[in-house]
């Protein structure tokens, strides 16, 4: 049931957008974001004194737009979520402001100050996130614009109080959503959607299709985009390949997907000589644009490690191992039924404050965990994220590729095909064991593994801090979905200097 619709917009008002496009026959709305660069280094060791720390260059990152809310304007950044689905601000009484953190670097919204502000008659907002961070507040609407993209009418949360720095515009599945999958929902047994930021655009008549395409960028680049209603053919290289959402939640009577998981087939090492498969075990893995790193079960992270020649680090926590040299051109091939996407190994490295010495940074989930590819996997990807049909379609992204090509999604993804694992797809979580060969049906597919040859990328430094996910909390890194018993924990030991 649908409690809360979108106010009309019309395309009049929608084609102000100065940095976006609302064509009368193509209809799409662009939005540009920015990565952001929040914190220094963190140091990474033992609880116990005697061993040595490694300054990791591990700043928190991530991918942000600029909202102007109220009457008079108030700017706030936050982040751009596909983990989560609601969209909240931090208020400017957040206990947690000047005593624990700095609320003033990335703004906080004064309700009192704005004269148009209304709160809804709905139910308390309380969000969780993976990285152990919490916003709670009431739902309102009020004057919302992104570069002059009027959004008045979109409801949205003002957080009361929170220990993030910064909101989150989740533009995830509307199952995600806190009134539907929340924690407050699950316990009080009142579940209702409402229109959050992608079907608000659809209602209003901006786009077609409640569908969006995802570019990251290149990591030397300090921005990317984001297409509601299209795809820009020109970001991406061979063949963009479709697979469908994988429902987690079915026995729990969630009859539609709520998050973004797709199978992920197997995973492998490529260089220019050798292909080496490194499991062919079938992994959920959740598409998750909040979060920063990469996250595999503990044994696919051990295989990895293996075949990179890391150890295992006690004092870290981490996979330790000589740091890639800059024409070292191996590359992690994730295998999503027939075609791969194409990582450089460098995108899962982080230096240390020893000379030579890396650490994977990949990290390991014990139990029946979900994977999540986090940003250092998506950079590598073009994604098309269709709500409508639960589909998602990858190809190979690519970089610095001039003129734009922009198509717009009518009713299914244009120029996409069904990769040939479609219909095989997660269905029971196992063990993850070494072997198989996914190169063997990606090599019967032209344009299906692409850049193999390329050089690596320079190391990433731009690191999310690292998630400590609570048991009996089924949030993904960014996602607000309250669903017991599929819990993951992952503890990992972080020692200020």
């Amino acid at each position: 049931m649908k409690v809360i619709s979108a106010a009309a917009v019309s395309l009049a008002v929608l084609n102000t957008l100065a940095l976006g496009s609302i064509l009368p026959r193509e209809k799409y709305v662009k939005i540009p974001f920015v990565k952001n660069q929040d914190g220094a280094g963190n140091v990474l060791g033992k609880r116990s004194n005697g061993h040595e720390k490694f300054v990791l260059a591990n700043e928190q990152s991530f991918y942000s737009v600029e909202l102007a809310i109220g009457t008079p304007s108030q700017s706030l950044t936050v982040l751009l979520d596909t983990g989560s689905a609601d969209l909240w601000v931090p208020s400017k009484g957040n206990p947690y402001c000047g005593s624990v953190m700095d609320c003033d670097q990335y703004g906080v919204f004064d309700k009192t100050k704005s004269s148009t502000f209304k709160a809804n008659k709905s139910s308390p907002f309380y969000a969780a996130y993976g990285d152990g961070t919490f916003a709670q507040g009431a739902f309102g609407q009020d004057r919302l614009k992104y570069n002059g993209l009027d959004l008045s009418g979109l409801s949205f949360a003002v957080a009361n109080e929170s220990n993030s720095t910064f909101g989150v515009l989740g533009i995830g599945l509307p199952a995600l959503e806190v009134t539907y999958s929340g924690k407050v929902a699950v316990v009080d047994k009142k579940s209702y959607e409402y229109d959050n930021f992608p079907l608000f655009l659809k209602r209003s008549g901006a786009i077609d299709a409640t569908a969006y395409s995802l570019f990251l960028n290149d990591e030397s680049q300090s921005s990317g985009s984001i297409l509601f209603g299209a795809v820009d053919h020109s970001k991406y290289e061979g063949r963009l390949y479709t697979v469908p959402l994988v429902n987690l939640y079915r026995s729990q009577g969630y009859q539609h997907p709520v998050a973004f998981d797709v199978t992920l087939h197997g995973i492998g090492l490529q260089t220019d000589r050798h292909n080496t498969t490194l499991t062919a075990t079938k992994i959920p893995a959740l598409l998750d644009s909040g979060t920063t790193l990469t996250y595999l079960p503990s044994q696919a992270v051990a295989l990895l490690a293996k075949s990179l020649n890391a150890t295992y680090s006690k004092a870290l926590g981490y996979y330790e191992y000589a740091c890639p040299s800059s024409d070292n051109d191996t590359s992690v091939a994730f295998d999503f039924g027939g075609f791969h996407i194409n990582a450089p190994v460098s995108d899962f490295t982080m230096q240390t404050s020893v000379g030579g010495t890396c650490v994977l940074a990949v990290i390991p989930q014990a139990g029946n965990a979900t994977a999540i590819l986090g940003d250092s996997f998506l950079r590598n990807a073009y994604v098309v994220y269709d709500l409508d049909n639960y589909e998602v379609s990858l190809a190979q992204a690519k970089y610095g590729t001039g003129a734009e090509d922009i198509e717009a999604i009518k009713s299914t993804v244009p120029s996409a095909t069904r990769a040939p694992g479609y219909n095989s797809t997660w269905s029971n979580y196992a063990s993850v064991t070494s072997g198989g060969n996914i190169f063997t049906t990606a090599s019967k597919n032209k344009n299906t593994t692409m850049n193999t040859t390329s050089s690596a990328k320079p190391t990433h430094r731009n690191k999310r801090a690292l998630q400590d996910v609570a048991a009996n909390s089924a949030t993904s890194a960014r996602s607000a979905l309250a669903l017991p018993l599929l819990a993951f924990l992952l503890i990992l030991t972080v020692i200020s200097s």
